[in-house]
């Protein structure tokens, strides 16, 4: 079968990086390191995931068979009776919603045993090519069982080719990935994080040793790279801690919130640098904590004033609210997890609506994976639809740079596209990024299936270029396209130092531990080469120039910068741990 190195339909377009391809070497050499990765599956970590899949077990966040979530009991005169039967589709439409979802992730863990199970039959490595998408994102072309997978994906993977574990360093930056994947601590110094290993030794090794009895692992934030981890510190102990351990488990440093960092580095935003961690620290800081612990202060306010329970929305229309909504709130867990994706999906355009879709997302996993009960009933829509404001609010008070470099990016966005132009960059590694957003057209079809007249509804594009969804679309695409570059650009730079294994997943940079080190100092030296350059500015050239002079007229100003030093990045643990 034949793919595209770049995902696209636009055969000029592609023409297009063919000839300029000799323009971008880091790009091309980037994707090629990474599809030279040797794998094989991680046998002891399958055989625990086969059986929990075989005998239905519910561990380490495994989907649920959705045969074995039964639906409320029907009344016995549904039939007959309107309100019994309303009454009974109100409670069953959740729990149809969630059979829905656990049966599509019932499939893809079936799917992913098969694919292991024939790769352990074969006893032979594998490699996994690697595609771009138009942004310059890199992406395994094999779905399912891939290093960008599922957490019980990832676990069933190891690198083919592993190194002496060495230094004690060695051992440090393996324990802290352990803590991260347990999640107690992992937003501690690391000192903190070295300490939780050692002082959880035996019931790691108990674990690792009989997982199926022992299920401590699969309380963890990602169970099953937890266990594939613990198996590995269980092989190393196995050897009273021999500094010729071979280890061929990857390890991932992971960016802290890295849309917001790249914002903050293109503005030198001191503040936002700050909070997402481009400054050293003795310990992280953590956005996502700050802004759960401003939704808390404002519920508490809303609280203590009974009487006045009113929200301003959008400085003009005021809308009032339950009065039991914020103590109801302040019972339940509001933490940097129920914040943690509104937040992180910010840079990438994010919407009111998207944010009360993952608030009400948050709680209702978190009361199937951990019990968690909330004390909503059915109003979680207008629970989550009050809290969505405050978490708004909070956001904004917390990040203000990128919210101003999103507001320019749109508004030059519908400049552009009301001329009926494309979008279209060039990345820092000189990759030209054509971001094209059609109106579509809706035609009705009738055709006849047997004796039976069938009419259908055909979306296609037209020729004018959405000035919505190109609005809506730039912001993400171009912070995708900047954190794509800096990957290739660190990839390349650490394969030159000498590292030959490599599990990427955008902003999260895997390695085996001998090799973190280095890879850690070729990810900051990447960011900060990137950012040498006044991407802003070489992007708002870029759009100047297509536009005619009556809209150059309107060209909005640049936001202003900060002074943060960039070179702090390369002095910062915590930037990308």
């Amino acid at each position: 079968m034949h793919y595209n190195l770049i995902k696209s339909r636009n055969r000029r377009y592609l023409e297009e990086l063919k000839d300029r391809g000799h323009e971008m070497p880091i790009v091309y050499d980037a994707v090629n390191i990474i599809q030279k990765t040797e794998w094989v599956i991680n046998k002891p970590v399958f055989d625990v995931f086969e059986h929990c899949v075989n005998h239905d077990l519910v561990l380490g966040k495994l989907p649920i068979n959705p045969d074995n979530i039964e639906l409320p009991p029907k009344p016995v005169d549904i039939k007959t009776n309107k309100e019994a039967r309303l009454a009974w589709r109100k409670l069953a439409k959740p729990i149809y919603k969630i059979q829905k979802t656990q049966r599509s992730k019932f499939l893809q863990v079936h799917a992913i045993k098969t694919i292991a199970k024939i790769f352990i039959g074969l006893d032979k490595s594998f490699f996994f090519p690697q595609q771009m998408d138009f942004r310059v994102r890199i992406y395994p072309v094999p779905p399912m069982l891939n290093p960008q997978g599922a957490d019980y994906a990832r676990a069933l993977l190891r690198f083919k080719w592993g190194k002496k574990m060495g230094s004690n360093d060695n051992f440090d930056y393996f324990a802290v990935y352990g803590a991260n994947l347990y999640g107690v601590v992992d937003k501690e110094n690391l000192d903190i994080r070295k300490q939780w290993v050692l002082d959880n030794a035996e019931q790691i090794l108990s674990t690792a040793t009989n997982p199926l009895e022992d299920t401590w692992w699969s309380k963890a934030d990602k169970p099953f790279c937890f266990l594939a981890w613990a198996m590995e510190y269980k092989a190393f102990a196995d050897t009273e801690f021999d500094a010729e351990f071979i280890t061929t488990l990857p390890i991932q440093a992971d960016c802290s919130n890295s849309g917001l960092q790249h914002y903050s580095a293109m503005m030198r935003d001191e503040i936002g640098g700050k909070a997402t961690n481009l400054i050293p620290a003795n310990k992280p800081n953590d956005v996502y904590n700050e802004v759960s612990d401003k939704v808390i202060e404002k519920l508490k306010l809303f609280d203590k004033d009974i009487g006045e329970y009113i929200i301003r929305y959008e400085g003009k229309k005021k809308l009032e609210v339950d009065a039991s909504l914020p103590k109801l709130w302040l019972n339940y867990v509001i933490n940097r997890k129920l914040c943690k994706k509104p937040v992180m999906c910010l840079p990438y355009g994010l919407k009111r609506f998207s944010c009360r879709k993952y608030i009400e997302d948050h709680v209702i996993r978190e009361l199937q994976e951990r019990n968690t009960p909330h004390p909503f009933g059915n109003d979680l829509f207008k629970a989550s639809q009050f809290l969505t404001r405050i978490v708004w609010e909070s956001i904004g008070e917390v990040v203000i740079g990128a919210r101003e470099v999103m507001k320019f990016l749109q508004d030059v966005s519908s400049l552009v596209s009301s001329e009926n132009l494309p979008i279209t960059w060039t990345t820092p590694l000189n990759f030209p990024v054509m971001m094209l957003n059609y109106e579509m057209e809706s035609k009705r079809v009738k055709t006849k299936m047997g004796d039976q007249i069938v009419k259908l509804t055909i979306q296609s594009e037209t020729d004018k270029i959405s000035r919505r969804k190109s609005r809506q679309s730039v912001a993400p695409n171009w912070i995708h396209s900047l954190d794509a570059s800096c990957l290739q650009l660190a990839v390349t730079k650490a394969h030159a130092a000498g590292i030959g294994s490599f599990a990427m997943i955008h902003d999260s940079f895997g390695v085996l531990a001998p090799d973190y080190r280095i890879m850690a100092e070729c990810i900051r030296d990447a960011f900060c080469e990137i950012y040498k350059e006044d991407v802003l500015k070489k992007w708002a050239d870029e759009m100047y120039a297509m536009l005619s002079p009556k809209n150059q007229r309107k060209f909005p100003p640049l936001p202003k910068k900060g002074n943060l030093d960039l070179d702090l990045v390369k002095k910062s643990v915590f930037f990308c741990i």
